[in-house]
């Protein structure tokens, strides 16, 4: 098939792609009457000065991009959602969501959502989510695929404890990056059933809220965790960090657990576990280069210690109040990773990442970059102007 084929066959598809401006003085006045009237490969800009209070909508277009502009709009559920589940219920493939944020979200069943992913692959891209029953709530589509950076999520649950910040359910592939998860409400600031979970330089932590788990991947499958800063508060109510298997009777074929370079604060129970493993968990975890601060024993499972693990004390943390979570000085290197394994990213707060100078040192912040690196290299974070 030749490429001026290709470009033939794409042409009618490029040409009936269509900028649909949404706000104050737009053509339209609420995002979801642009959705309704958008065709696969539309872009719907949301613009921040306007009040979209109630507006509630499911849509299953494929290729579509919905993007706030001129700041961050505010889509405000006021306790409603559409077909009963989210304040967007999406469907279809490809889509987009950026610079966006989804509150007030309530529903009968208590599983209210920001967004309610029913599609085969979404893109959520530096939103945030805030006070609804759900933060995002997938459903369990073998195929599906969520892709989740850059966004904060803020107090998020019912209270019940079933709901959650995110809950992704029995989907293909979840991977979720320079993220903020913080203050659930009873729920877990993390949750994964999916059969492939990376979370990759993640700030996880349980805030002024009373979450369970900071991570929950209860029924194992194949896990990265990666350059995550991850802390449980004493306000939170289960004494464990991470919990990996629990409610699954066997582990699957190709569960595995990889935990490197990631950074863990316990200031609740020193009677806590930080790496809980179930009996669907995996049989060899493999722990390298990670930094644990605090009390409470690293894991439950029989595990040789992890080659670059590192074990600190609180008082060894270079600043606590100010989230600088790096020791006050460097222990001691990390160890060799695989090719491919080495952390070249850092988490920078707020829902950010910067390149991590290099991997010389336990944890998921480089604690003394080598001579000649610039700590204030631009960051990766949300593009300039929104």
């Amino acid at each position: 098939m030749s490429p001026r084929w290709l470009l033939a066959a794409c042409a009618p598809l490029l040409l009936t792609a269509e900028v649909r401006r949404v706000g104050p003085g737009q053509r339209y006045s609420a995002p979801c009457q642009a959705i309704r009237a958008a065709s696969p490969g539309d872009v719907i800009e949301i613009h921040a000065g306007g009040d979209y209070t109630g507006d509630v909508c499911a849509f299953a277009q494929d290729r579509l991009t919905l993007r706030g502009a001129g700041g961050r709009p505010r889509i405000d559920a006021g306790g409603r959602t559409a077909q009963g589940k989210a304040v967007w219920v999406i469907g279809g493939g490809d889509v987009a969501v950026e610079n966006i944020e989804f509150t007030g979200a309530r529903a009968p069943d208590k599983n209210g959502a920001g967004i309610r992913f029913e599609g085969r692959r979404l893109t959520v891209r530096d939103c945030a989510f805030r006070n609804n029953e759900n933060g995002i709530l997938t459903w369990n589509n073998p195929e599906s695929e969520l892709f989740v950076e850059y966004s904060e999520f803020d107090e998020n649950g019912h209270g019940d404890g079933y709901s959650h910040n995110i809950y992704v359910g029995r989907i293909a592939k979840f991977t979720m990056r320079f993220c903020w998860s913080h203050g659930a409400r009873e729920g877990h600031l993390v949750k994964s059933r999916a059969a492939e979970t990376n979370l990759l330089y993640n700030y996880l932590d349980t805030g002024s809220g009373t979450a369970s788990y900071e991570a929950d991947l209860p029924e194992g499958g194949v896990a990265l965790l990666l350059g995550n800063i991850i802390v449980q508060r004493p306000s939170g109510h289960n004494e464990n960090l991470i919990a990996v298997g629990h409610e699954a009777p066997a582990p699957r074929p190709d569960t595995s657990l990889r935990l490197i370079h990631n950074t863990i604060v316990n200031l609740g129970s020193p009677q806590g576990t930080v790496v809980w493993i179930g009996r669907g968990g995996p049989r060899g975890p493999v722990f390298r280069n990670n930094l644990f601060y605090g009390e409470g024993r690293i894991t439950n499972a029989v595990l040789q210690p992890g080659a670059g693990d590192l074990r600190l004390p609180l008082s060894s943390m270079a600043d606590l109040a100010g989230l600088d979570f790096r020791p006050r000085k460097a222990e001691r290197p990390a160890a060799p990773l695989p090719e491919g394994l080495a952390p070249t990213q850092q988490y920078l707060h707020p829902a950010c990442g910067s390149p991590r100078p290099s991997a010389a040192t336990p944890g998921a912040l480089e604690t003394a970059p080598p001579a000649g690196v610039n700590e204030d290299a631009p960051p990766r974070c949300r593009p300039a102007g929104r």
